[in-house]
C-alpha cells in the first residue's frame, strides 16, 4: 500500500513566498516613534492571549505547561516548556504604531524575536538578546483604520511581556474569530517546536494555522518529545479541532507501544477529533551516517504502522503525513542545521499541510 496519497495535494501545491511576510532582521528602536503612546500593562483582559492554555495558573509567566506540572514531567520537557512557542497576543485597534515593553529572561543562542501581523500580513519584527529588558517599535507610520493585530511571542526563549503600546487616542476591541472553535494542538519534537526557525511566526505550525485562520497550541519539546504518559495527559487536556503529532527523531529507540498508546489515549478522550501523524522528515545526516539513516527508517515505519493499525481497526479520522514528502531531499537547501528547517523551510512545510488539514478540519458546510 502506498501511504503518500494520504498527504492530500501536498506535492501539487504551488509554494509562494510573500515578500510582505519576510521578517526584518532588527526591530525599530523606541526613539523611532513620535507623539504620545498609551501603554497597556500586560496581562489585560483586552489583550487576548492564545496558545498558552494554562496562563490563568501561570500568570504572568508565559509557560506552555501548568506550573503544577513542573515536578511531574521530565526535566527536559519542563526546560523547554518555559518558552512561549506558539503564544500570541491578539486584539483589534485603529493604531498607527505598535510598541512592546518586554523582558528576555533567557535565550538559546539567538535573539528573542517578536513578530507582528496585521491580518495575515507581516507588519514588523523586533529581536532582543537576554537577559535584558527592552522597549521597541514593531510597526509605525500606518494609517489609523481598524486593524486585526497578532503578536507572535518568541520561540525557544523565555520572556515576559510587560506592556503593549498603541496610539494615545486608540482603543482596543476584540480580535476576529477563528475558523474553528478549538485550536489545532501540536505535540512533538524540535522540528515541530521550530528550533530551526528564527522567527516565531515562521514555525510550520504557525504558518499552517495562519493560512487556515486556526488557533493553535505548540507543545513541541525539542529532543524531549517522547510520548510519556504524563506529558500525553497534558497534551490531551485542551479542547482541539485536530491533533498534529510530529515526534520525529526525539522519540528515540523506544518500541512502538508508547506511540500507539498515545494515539489510543487521545482517541479515548476525543473519539472524533482528527489526528495527523507526521513521520520524521529528511535530515542531511542520513546519506552520511548509517546508524542515523537506519534510525530514521525505523521511526518512519514505527509511526506509520501505529497509525495504520488504528485506521485498519476502524479509526477513519487518523492520517499519516509522510515526512519525506513534507520535507525531503529536494528541500535540503532550506535547512538551518542538519536536522532543522530554516524559516523558509518551515514555511514550505506549513504550506504543504494546508490542503490536508483544511479538507479534514474545515470541511465545506
Amino acid at each position: 500500500m502506498k501511504y503518500s496519497n494520504w498527504l492530500l495535494l501536498s506535492c501539487l501545491l504551488t509554494l509562494t513566498t510573500f515578500a510582505a511576510e519576510k521578517p526584518a532582521a532588527k526591530g525599530s528602536p523606541s526613539s523611532a516613534a513620535t507623539g504620545s503612546i498609551k501603554w497597556i500593562a500586560f496581562p489585560d483582559p483586552q489583550l487576548e492571549l492564545r496558545g498558552l492554555p494554562w496562563f490563568a495558573e501561570n500568570s504572568p509567566e508565559l509557560w506552555r505547561l501548568p506550573k503544577s506540572a513542573k515536578t511531574a514531567v521530565p526535566k527536559g520537557v519542563w526546560a523547554r516548556a518555559i518558552a512561549p512557542d506558539g503564544g500570541r497576543i491578539r486584539f483589534s485597534c485603529a493604531t498607527s504604531r505598535l510598541m512592546l515593553r518586554i523582558e528576555v529572561i533567557s535565550t538559546q543562542k539567538k535573539l528573542a524575536y517578536f513578530d507582528a501581523y496585521i491580518g495575515d500580513e507581516f507588519a514588523g519584527s523586533a529581536g532582543s538578546p537576554g537577559p535584558k529588558r527592552n522597549e521597541f517599535v514593531l510597526f509605525a507610520d500606518r494609517d489609523q483604520r481598524p486593524k486585526a493585530i497578532t503578536i507572535y511571542l518568541p520561540n525557544t526563549s523565555q520572556v515576559r511581556v510587560l506592556a503593549v503600546g498603541i496610539d494615545e487616542g486608540a482603543t482596543l476591541s476584540k480580535a476576529p474569530a477563528f475558523a474553528a472553535s478549538a485550536p489545532l494542538v501540536c505535540y512533538g519534537s524540535s522540528v515541530l517546536q521550530g528550533t530551526g526557525a528564527e522567527h516565531p511566526s515562521k514555525t510550520y505550525p504557525a504558518v499552517l494555522a495562519r493560512r487556515l485562520n486556526l488557533d493553535f497550541i505548540n507543545l513541541g519539546f525539542g529532543g524531549a518529545g517522547k510520548a510519556e504518559p504524563g506529558v500525553v495527559a497534558l497534551v490531551n487536556h485542551p479542547p482541539a479541532s485536530g491533533y498534529l503529532f510530529d515526534l520525529g527523531k526525539s522519540y528515540g529507540n523506544q518500541p512502538k507501544e508508547p506511540y500507539a498508546q498515545m494515539l489510543a489515549d487521545i482517541r479515548k478522550t476525543h473519539p472524533n477529533t482528527p489526528m495527523f501523524c507526521v513521520t520524521p522528515i529528511y535530515s542531511t545526516n542520513e546519506p552520511i551516517q548509517k546508524e542515523y539513516f537506519e534510525k530514521s527508517v525505523r521511526l518512519r515505519t514505527l509511526m506509520r504502522e501505529a497509525a495504520v493499525e488504528r485506521r485498519d481497526a476502524g479509526d477513519r479520522n487518523i492520517y499519516v503525513v509522510e515526512g519525506l514528502e513534507l520535507f525531503g531531499p529536494a528541500d535540503q537547501k532550506l535547512f538551518r542545521d542538519p536536522q532543522h528547517p530554516n524559516d523558509e523551510g518551515n514555511e514550505r512545510m506549513g504550506d504543504r499541510l494546508v490542503g490536508l488539514v483544511k479538507s479534514v478540519v474545515l470541511p465545506r458546510k
